[in-house]
Formats: C-alpha cells, sequence, structure tokens
C-alpha cells in the first residue's frame, strides 16, 4: 500500500468526474461540480501512478452539522481498503473540531451500510433514512 498516497487537497472537477462515471453515478456539470468542492470541509483522495483512484468529502456547516459524501472508488482498485483509509481519515478529521451533540451523518447503498458502523455510525429508523454517528 505504500504506493497509494492519500492527499487532502480538492481534486479537480474533470478527476471527479472520471471517478463519478467509473463507479455510474450521473454526471454533473463543471461549473457546479467546482463550486460544491470548493465547499467541501474536508477531502481526501487516494492517488496510485499520479492517478486519482478513490475520493471522499466532507460537507456541512463544519460546525454542528457533517456528511460523509461521495465516497468513490474507482472499480479497478476496489478491495484494496482503500475506502476504509478515507474513511478512518475523514472522520479523524470530523472528530478533531466536532463538538459533542454534533451531527455525523451519510447515506449509503444498502449493500454497503455495514461497511461504516465500524467507524460508529449506526443505522437510523426506517422512518427516517440514513445513517448517523453521535459525536461523544
Amino acid at each position: 500500500m505504500n504506493d497509494y498516497l492519500l492527499k487532502e487537497n480538492i481534486l479537480d472537477s474533470q478527476a471527479v468526474i472520471r471517478l463519478r462515471s467509473s463507479v455510474g453515478w450521473d454526471s454533473l456539470s463543471e461549473p457546479t461540480l467546482t463550486k460544491a468542492l470548493a465547499n467541501s470541509i474536508f477531502f481526501a483522495s487516494i492517488w496510485h501512478q499520479g492517478q486519482a483512484v478513490a475520493m471522499g468529502r466532507i460537507v456541512g456547516d463544519g460546525h454542528q452539522y457533517f456528511y460523509l459524501q461521495d465516497m468513490i472508488v474507482d472499480p479497478a482498485y476496489q478491495k484494496l481498503g482503500l475506502c476504509q483509509r478515507i474513511t478512518e481519515h475523514l472522520v479523524s478529521q470530523v472528530k478533531s473540531i466536532a463538538e459533542p451533540g454534533a451531527f455525523f451523518g451519510l447515506m449509503a447503498a444498502a449493500n454497503v451500510a455495514g461497511v461504516y458502523q465500524k467507524y460508529g455510525f449506526v443505522e437510523r429508523p426506517a422512518h427516517m433514512p440514513g445513517m448517523v454517528m453521535p459525536i461523544t
């Protein structure tokens, strides 16, 4: 894993469009994506051989509300622990600034929701979809 580098700088819109496309997500316009990315609270990407192969970010207000967003791993690089590495990094970043009582949430596909439980996220009731992480 030494040849996989974690970086905190925000990716350019073209790199994000490529990653989104690799997992079948809808395309966004470059201006919209550029603005959205610039408003990230935290950002992490994994690079391999000069190319971004995974990313994730934290959005919210930076005080009371935090959301883990846009966790993407290029399918050619899945099952290598890259999602785990990014998630651990971003959770650590949020915990470094969040005060008790802050809300830390995410939305996940049913088949990957369990991945986030090991970081402290818990499933919400069926009438309130999503997951939350109590900050203690």
